[in-house]
């Protein structure tokens, strides 16, 4: 779920909205809802308590994070079609509700990294507080948005955040503080990535396809997601039906598999359409002129002689004027 905020009145609305849903629920109604087993919370190692607290926070933060959010689209992304190759974008504030099912996945799924996360500090580890999403109608176009993203925000890996509490500084504002990272399946053409993004960053190994970054500004971590039309499709069923939450279920994943499959051939016919411009007019040939050429084979050089049909009486009649022509 995404916050859809018109104006500071909405904005206030929202909050309380989340807000007093999340105190409505139980720690037993909450893990139910998301689909978390007592022992995957108690895996997790932090109290229900302390999870409230940092909802609680959270949700004092938004009106600055969303104001933060559209000086972001504002300043990079609006009206900048052509410089960022991008057929459209959205963005949205993570919901508290998803911020906790996060924490409480993140914890689990690698301790080590996050076991230090805490109510006080929760901003350095939560890298999608504000997430933005570019559409790409072509695959290939994805170049011209990197370039333009390494032209406005510095990617050096000495910047790069490797501890999330020690590396959290404002001298990375305006960085890329994670390596970019490049999802796609395996057997997916990844050679447009190869020029610019390392191959150890390369995953093909994943259920879905995007590029991922992580920028710095005024102080708070964006994330931004890039993909095609073609795979914001499949993605946006996916997650809406299995991620997180039924991804043990076989046949839904079976499911999800076809149609991952499907998005990805969409996506190669439209960059074969997109070469097809480039092809002279003279070099291609038309389906329709094959059927001509055909039809024309059939035909007979020279004129015909007209047959007069009443002088043919009998199947003698019709062989002699065959043999006559």
């Amino acid at each position: 779920m995404t916050l859809k905020i018109k104006d500071d009145n909405s904005l206030l609305k929202i909050i309380k909205r989340f807000w007093g849903e999340i105190l409505n629920l139980t720690r037993e109604e909450f893990l139910k809802k998301y689909n978390i087993s007592e022992e995957e919370f108690r895996e997790a190692g932090l109290p229900w308590e302390d999870l409230l607290e940092i909802a609680r926070d959270y949700q004092n933060k938004i009106p600055r994070y969303d104001k933060i959010r559209r000086q972001f689209i504002a300043e990079f992304f609006m009206y900048r079609e052509k410089e960022t190759g991008l057929q459209s974008y959205r963005s949205r504030m993570k919901d508290p509700e998803h911020l906790l099912e996060k924490i409480i996945r993140k914890r689990k799924e690698n301790y080590i990294k996050y076991r230090s996360l805490t109510k006080e500090n929760y901003t350095k580890f939560v890298m999608d507080l504000i997430g933005v999403r570019g559409l790409l109608l072509y695959r290939e176009d994805w170049v011209i948005f990197h370039k333009y993203l390494i032209s406005h925000f510095q990617n050096d890996p000495r910047k790069y955040v490797k501890d999330c509490i020690k590396d959290y500084s404002d001298e990375t504002d305006g960085c890329i503080v994670e390596p970019p990272k490049v999802h796609m399946r395996l057997g997916d053409y990844a050679d447009i990535y190869f020029n610019w993004i390392s191959r150890d960053n390369i995953l093909d190994q994943k259920h879905y396809r995007s590029v991922h970054y992580i920028v710095k500004y005024e102080g708070v971590y964006i994330e931004i997601q890039i993909r095609t039309l073609f795979e914001e499709g499949w993605g946006e069923i996916d997650h809406h039906i299995i991620y997180p939450y039924k991804k043990d279920d076989p046949m839904l994943n079976e499911f999800s598999e076809l149609l991952n499959r499907l998005s990805g051939m969409g996506d190669e016919m439209a960059s074969f359409y997109k070469r097809l411009q480039v092809v002279p007019d003279q070099a291609f040939q038309r389906k329709d002129s094959v059927v001509n050429h055909k039809i024309m084979e059939n035909k007979f050089d020279g004129d015909l002689n007209p047959v007069d049909l009443k002088k043919i009486l009998t199947v003698h009649d019709a062989i002699k004027s065959v043999l006559n022509e």
